[in-house]
């Protein structure tokens, strides 16, 4: 496209009708020129075709002839052109003396413009997302603060929205890493086209977008953001699928949420992990409440982090009984948490933090070091444990190292492959991760057992159980909770027992709370069996104590 950069001689009205006009084989001389890459010389243009449509333009200013020159960059592209305009044709048109002003300049010009268009590309790099043009977080911050210093002079809100595609992993591992980029085009796509009227948007790292849109008199944010969403929601076409889009979005507002960039694009996020807390295609909108929980939270995760460090984490341990003989089977080593400020703290609450915030490998290693030491204290003291189960997470079995690090605990402390037991739960059953089996394999080599837990409330599947190379079935305690009351829970419960003994595994019943069920479990057949009707997860110096009682002695005994 033309767009004139200087005409000393010319009105501004003709270059302003010139810009944004199309090159090509026919568009005046500049035009032409550009298209060709090489001078035109037009020595009467009311009357020259290529001058079709525009010689209007020209003509009445007194001029009818037109000789124009490419710039040419090395890379062979026209960045500009040249133009000597003439009132008529003679000598003097495209003389000796115009050539060698040209040529003078055209390398000069040339020049420039080659570094105007790198400082451009530079420029660009630096604050637009490479893939889809739009403005990376650096410039988006920067039009966001601009947006709101409007807003705040005309007395508007400003909705801002963090937006986050829902399963785009799914999609970018199932089409391929073309059809991801591409779906992210077509978003920033239908982002862009969405804030034409006054709103910026720009693209994050990964698969999230900003937009910040301001408010008309009696607009309310809800049904903009009712509209966007189903703007975006709607079925992408890609070259290799058709893809049904869902978006979470969080939404924090101008001036009630917050009144500077930072503050508002932090709490838009808050909104949009509350919304995909509740499921994909969710608004999540920030309120006082979330800001307490996610403060909260990171006190909490921070509290976590120095218990870790500092030991302020202990295991407790809850006996597994042979139900035939009344021996113990084993203890579990289960974690507790007592904080010196906020009291007692469940591990319904600080495990699943563990696995959000990261540690849960860290947490696995410690609970992993301290069993083993505890195991091998009790044996000093005399004390006959036949072993130690340790729960661990899906991430912890990703750890290739883990193998040596479980050799190198048990080394330390003296004890046997046998003496210890690891759990894993049945997420590990659709792990796409190849290296939680090998991991699996390289610990059953070893010598290690392993025990499913949480035995049929998962993804049981049959055929990866039949694969894993696991020792021992744990019967979930929400089967035995329903055992007095439920035929189905009684059937369900002999079934797994059945599944697990013609494996050749030792079927342990946990969650055991009244005689009751301890009987039914008996007279089914089950052969191990844990909960508080035994005994309450207690500590380690307690247990010495609890076998005695239990008529279980030591190994002088």
């Amino acid at each position: 496209m033309l767009h004139p950069l200087a005409s000393l001689s010319l009105p501004f009205s003709y270059s302003a009708q010139l810009d944004g006009v199309q090159i090509g084989p026919r568009a005046g001389s500049c035009g032409t020129a550009a298209w060709r890459k090489s001078p035109v010389l037009t020595t009467d243009i009311a009357t020259d075709p290529l001058w079709d449509g525009f010689s209007q333009l020209i003509l009445p200013l007194g001029f009818n002839v037109c000789w124009s020159t490419p710039i040419l960059q090395k890379d062979g592209k026209v960045p500009g052109t040249f133009a000597f305009y003439y009132r008529e044709n003679g000598p003097f048109v495209a003389s000796s003396f115009h050539q060698q002003l040209v040529e003078a300049c055209t390398d000069l010009c040339a020049l420039a413009m080659e570094r105007e268009l790198a400082r451009q590309r530079i420029q660009r790099l630096a604050f637009h997302d490479a893939l889809t043009g739009l403005p990376n977080r650096s410039l988006l911050e920067t039009q966001v603060a601009q947006l709101l210093d409007a807003a705040r002079e005309n007395g508007q809100r400003v909705a801002v929205l963090y937006v986050d595609l829902d399963r785009f992993k799914h999609i970018n591992d199932s089409l391929g890493h073309a059809a991801g980029d591409e779906l992210l085009r077509e978003v920033a796509a239908r982002t862009r086209e969405l804030v034409r009227k006054g709103g910026v948007a720009g693209r994050l790292p990964g698969d999230e977008f900003i937009v910040a849109l301001p408010l008309g008199a009696g607009e309310e944010a809800n049904a903009v953001i009712e509209r966007w969403q189903a703007r975006l929601m709607r079925p992408l076409h890609l070259s290799s699928a058709r893809v049904d889009l869902s978006v979470s979005m969080g939404v924090a507002m101008y001036p009630e949420d917050g009144t500077s960039t930072a503050t508002l694009l932090h709490r838009a996020e808050m909104g949009v992990h509350q919304a995909k807390a509740g499921g994909p295609g969710r608004v999540g909108f920030f309120s006082v409440e979330l800001s307490r929980a996610a403060e909260e939270r990171m006190a909490l995760e921070r509290a976590l982090r120095a218990a870790l460090q500092a030991g302020g984490l202990r295991l407790h341990y809850q006996p597994q009984v042979e139900l035939g003989t009344g021996r113990l089977h084993g203890v579990e080593a289960l974690a507790r948490w007592e904080h010196p400020e906020l009291g007692s703290i469940p591990p319904s609450r600080f495990i699943p933090l563990a696995e959000e915030c990261g540690l849960m490998g860290a947490r696995g290693r410690w609970a992993l070091d301290q069993a083993c030491r505890q195991l091998a204290q009790w044996r000093h003291d005399g004390l006959v444990v036949p072993n130690v189960a340790v729960n661990l997470s899906a991430s912890n079995f990703h750890n290739l190292e883990l193998p040596t690090i479980v050799a190198q605990t048990l080394e330390s402390h003296g004890l046997q492959a046998s003496d210890l037991l690891l759990e894993l739960t049945e997420s590990i059953l659709l792990d796409s991760h190849g290296s939680a089996l090998q991991t699996i394999e390289r610990l059953h080599a070893q010598g290690v057992g392993l025990s499913m837990d949480d035995f049929g409330t998962g993804y049981s599947s049959l055929s990866y159980l039949r694969r894993l190379p696991i020792t021992e079935l744990k019967l979930d305690r929400s089967f035995v909770a329903d055992l007095e009351t439920e035929p189905t829970a009684r059937a369900l419960s002999a079934a797994i027992l059945g599944i697990g003994t013609s494996l050749g595994l030792t079927v342990v019943a946990e969650g055991v709370e009244t005689e009751a069920q301890k009987e039914i479990l008996q007279a089914q057949g089950y052969p191990v069996v844990q909960g508080y009707w035994f005994a309450r997860p207690m500590p380690p110096e307690d247990l010495p104590g609890w076998m005695a009682g239990q008529g279980m002695g030591t190994s002088g005994s």
